[in-house]
């Protein structure tokens, strides 16, 4: 666990205000399909390359100077602040000259579903549960290609926009990527955070994926989900999400097995919540997709008939519009 320096109260003008602790990575059991895909033409790789296509275009870039304290300000309004002499190499060497700062933000569940970003949050005994997100940012740093860390001690201020107004159980967690690629979220260490009026302000010790979130821990009877796709896909070709209508909270199925996701064993959601199911393939270059409206019963399955050719463009406005 990190040590904050004193500097950052100051910074910040306030004491702590939420401090959580960073768990283990936990890799939901990611299943393989049992059978072949029957669907060539829709592949992991075409899936893969849409999602990485959409990431890359939300990429900022800005240039800071090691040995100054710099702030930079991304186009959804985030601000971060950087102290001098923060940022090292791999081998331990406090960095001069310029450094490569790369910035996402990502505040709407359209963005979440477009960049591949779910809010699934890490428990013990490899559970996992939804999360309500007030925004997700990848923060990298690297200089002449090289990657770089914070130096042991030091992390960087924070002043992010609250779209969806200030939530007292707002925390920080830190993301990292599992042997699926998918990322998930643990509790963070070491870090402050606290709203007020239409911002929240906060304190990383961390860089790569930093999530604002609390868990949602809705009411209800909880149950296992599943869901039936067409024959042909699978979660290597298609993406299953859950998008729970009036939260800016995304689950995801991860697992399937004879074309039917299922939310089991690594979660279950409760009886009576209103979601939409979301299921994207790419074919031919193209999203397919279905978005469906439903209400979580006991024992839920769901039955997707068909996936509909779709444009990003219309996509993007179709996920826009979902409660």
């Amino acid at each position: 666990m990190k040590k904050m320096k004193f500097i950052v109260l100051a910074m910040l003008g306030v004491t702590l205000a939420t401090v959580s602790c960073k768990k283990e990575q936990i890799s939901p059991d990611i299943t393989t399909p049992s059978e072949p895909t029957d669907n060539p033409s829709a592949t992991s790789e075409a899936l893969i390359s849409f999602f990485q296509d959409n990431l890359n275009s939300e990429k900022q870039y800005f240039t800071i100077d090691a040995s100054s304290s710099s702030t930079i300000t991304g186009a959804k309004g985030s601000q971060l602040t950087f102290s001098p002499n923060s940022f090292e190499t791999s081998n331990g060497t406090v960095v001069t000259g310029n450094i490569d700062i790369q910035l996402i933000e990502i505040f709407t569940k359209a963005e979440m579903m477009m960049l591949n970003m779910p809010t699934m949050g890490q428990l013990s005994g490899n559970q996992i549960a939804p999360l309500i997100s007030g925004g997700q940012f990848k923060i990298t740093a690297s200089q002449n290609g090289q990657k770089l860390n914070l130096v042991n001690g030091y992390g960087y201020s924070a002043v992010i926009p609250a779209n969806n107004g200030v939530d007292p159980n707002m925390q920080l967690f830190y993301g990292t990527a599992g042997a699926s690629d998918t990322v998930m979220w643990a509790t963070a260490d070491s870090s402050m955070l606290f709203g007020q009026g239409n911002q929240y302000n906060a304190y990383f010790d961390s860089i790569n994926w930093v999530n604002l979130d609390y868990f949602s821990n809705l009411p209800g009877t909880q149950t296992t989900v599943q869901v039936e796709v067409p024959q042909g896909f699978d979660n290597q070709n298609c993406v299953m999400y859950v998008s729970f209508d009036g939260l800016n909270s995304l689950g995801a199925l991860y697992n399937s097995s004879n074309n039917v996701f299922t939310s089991a064993p690594n979660y279950t959601l409760p009886v009576g919540t209103d979601i939409h199911f979301v299921a994207v393939s790419i074919i031919g270059g193209n999203p397919h997709v279905a978005i469906i409206s439903s209400q979580i019963t006991n024992n839920h399955y769901e039955v997707i008939p068909a996936l509909t050719q779709t444009t990003d463009t219309q996509f993007a406005v179709d996920l826009t519009n979902l409660p």
